[in-house]
C-alpha cells in the first residue's frame, strides 16, 4: 500500500506538523475553523490538538500543498549558442520519435522522469519553444511525506538573429530537475548541430562568475536589480548584499580592517545600494560581489503584489568556483490584487520572464 494515500496519526503525524516549511498561520487556519481559538500564539501550542484530533483528508491536501508551495521556488539560469543564418527552425530540428525520456535515463537514479513530454512552440513560433517536465524523487531516509517528492522544470529555446537564446527555468530544491534540465539542452544543442543549425565548433555560453571584473560585475548586479525595461517590475529596495573582499589586491585604507579578517561579508538591511560598498567607486575593484537581493513591487493588469529577488552566483561561496553560474531566484511572492487567481508559481515565472531581456542586455555590455 502507498504510504502517500493514507493519513498520517500520532508520531507520524507530529512529525510532519513539526516541518519548518510548514508556518503557525497554516495549523492555526485549521484549528480556528473548527472553532478552537488558543492563548499562546505559537505553532506547538496548535501541534498538539491537531494530533489528538487528526486531520481530514482536505486538511492533510492544504497543509501539503502549502508545504509544496515553500519548497519549490523557480530559478533560472541562461545559456547561449551562436547558430548558423537561415538555418531551420527549432521545432522542425525535433526529430520525429525523439523521446525524451530516453535522453535523461540514468542508471541508479534517485529519481525518474513523470509521463512523456514534448516540446511546443510558444505563441505559434516555431523558433520559439519550451519543454515542461516533471520528476519524482524518491528518498527513503525521510519522514513518510517526504519520502516521494515531485518538483517541476522548464527548457526554452529562443532563435533570435543570430543567437540561439537556451533559457532553463528551474523550480527545485534538489539538483533533480536542474540536473535533467542540463541534459535536455545538451542534448538538443547535439541534434542541432547533426543538422548544420550550429557549427560543431560552437560551444554553449553561460553566464558565469569569471565572466566580469571585479568592478563591472559590481554595475552588472546593481543594474539588473535596480534598472528594468519592463514597466510592471519596479525596484524598491535592496535588502541583502554579499561580497569577498579580493585578497589578490592590496586593500584601500577605506576597507583595510578587512585585510586578512574577513573571507565573506554578508550585509541584510535597507538602501543597501547606497552604502560606501557600492557609492564609492574606487572599491568596486577590490570587491568580489556574489549577491544581491532585492524587494518590488509588481503591477499587471490583473494582478499586483510584493516580492524579493535574488541575484547571485551561489557556486562561487559554495565551492570557491570561478566559473560559478548566474541565476535568478525569486524568493517570496505576496498579492495584493489577484483577479484571475494566478498561482505563486505562475507569478514567479512571470517575474522572471520580466527580467530576461534585461539580464542579456546587460550582460553583453558588462561583461570582459
Amino acid at each position: 500500500m502507498n504510504k502517500k494515500y493514507l493519513l498520517p496519526y500520532g508520531d507520524a503525524l507530529r512529525d510532519f506538523l513539526n516541518d519548518s516549511g510548514l508556518a503557525k498561520s497554516d495549523l492555526r487556519t485549521i484549528v480556528r475553523r473548527r472553532g478552537v481559538f488558543v492563548a499562546t500564539e505559537d505553532k506547538t501550542a496548535y501541534i498538539p490538538i491537531l494530533v489528538r484530533t487528526g486531520i481530514t483528508p482536505l486538511e492533510l491536501i492544504e497543509l501539503d500543498e502549502n508545504l509544496k508551495v515553500k519548497e519549490a521556488n523557480p530559478k533560472r539560469q541562461t545559456q547561449s549558442i551562436k547558430c548558423e543564418r537561415n538555418s531551420s527552425n527549432l521545432m522542425s530540428a525535433i526529430p520525429s520519435n525523439y523521446k525524451i525520456n530516453n535522453v535523461v535515463k540514468k542508471e541508479f537514479s534517485n529519481y525518474k522522469l513523470l509521463g512523456s513530454p514534448t516540446f511546443k512552440t510558444i505563441d505559434n513560433d516555431p523558433n520559439h519553444i519550451e519543454l515542461d517536465f516533471r520528476v519524482e524523487r524518491y528518498d527513503h531516509t525521510q519522514s513518510w511525506n517526504k519520502n516521494t517528492s515531485q518538483f517541476s522544470g522548464k527548457v526554452k529555446f529562443r532563435k533570435k538573429d543570430e543567437t540561439l537564446d537556451i533559457n532553463i527555468s528551474l523550480s527545485h530544491t534538489s539538483e533533480e530537475t536542474k540536473e535533467v534540465a542540463n541534459k535536455i539542452a545538451s542534448d538538443f544543442i547535439k541534434k542541432l548541430k547533426e543538422i548544420g543549425c550550429v557549427k560543431d565548433t560552437e560551444r554553449i555560453k553561460k553566464i558565469c562568475f569569471r565572466d566580469f571584473t571585479n568592478a563591472s560585475r559590481v554595475i552588472f548586479l546593481q543594474d539588473l536589480s535596480q534598472k528594468q525595461l519592463n514597466n510592471e517590475l519596479f525596484f524598491k529596495d535592496t535588502k541583502d548584499m554579499g561580497f569577498c573582499p579580493d585578497s589578490s589586491m592590496d586593500f584601500p585604507d577605506e576597507i583595510s580592517w578587512m585585510q586578512e579578517k574577513v573571507k565573506n561579508l554578508v550585509i541584510q538591511g535597507k538602501k543597501l545600494h547606497s552604502t560606501f560598498f557600492i557609492k564609492n567607486k574606487k572599491l568596486h575593484k577590490h570587491i568580489q560581489i556574489h549577491k544581491i537581493e532585492a524587494s518590488y513591487t509588481f503591477d499587471f493588469s490583473e494582478y499586483s503584489g510584493t516580492c524579493s529577488i535574488s541575484f547571485e552566483f551561489p557556486d562561487f561561496i559554495a565551492k570557491e568556483a570561478l566559473d560559478a553560474e548566474f541565476l535568478i531566484r525569486v524568493n517570496g511572492v505576496r498579492f495584493k490584487e489577484n483577479k484571475i487567481g494566478i498561482t505563486q508559481s505562475k507569478m514567479k515565472e512571470i517575474l522572471l520572464n520580466q527580467l530576461e531581456e534585461s539580464k542579456l542586455l546587460l550582460y553583453k555590455q558588462h561583461s570582459i
